[in-house]
């Protein structure tokens, strides 16, 4: 009995939260084709990790210059 009453709860439950989902996601370039004009949730964070990138290539470049001159004056 206890067997077919969690057949029974399992079988529902799969249908119920089936229902409940959406026939068709949006992907982000639909929505802000969508909203033209207003920026995405994570627009702010994208900038931070663009501006850092550049600040990690700018260090990475000194650090570049820096080795190769020691190298020039080691030699």
């Amino acid at each position: 009995m206890f067997k077919i009453f969690l057949c029974a709860l399992v079988i529902t439950s799969s249908f119920v939260l089936t229902a409940c989902s959406p026939a068709e996601e949006k992907t982000t370039k639909e929505i802000a084709a969508e909203n033209p004009g207003t920026e995405h949730f994570a627009s702010d964070q994208k900038r931070a990790l663009d501006k850092a990138k550049g600040v990690e290539q700018m260090l990475q470049d000194g650090a570049d210059k820096r080795a190769l001159e020691i190298e020039e004056q080691t030699k």
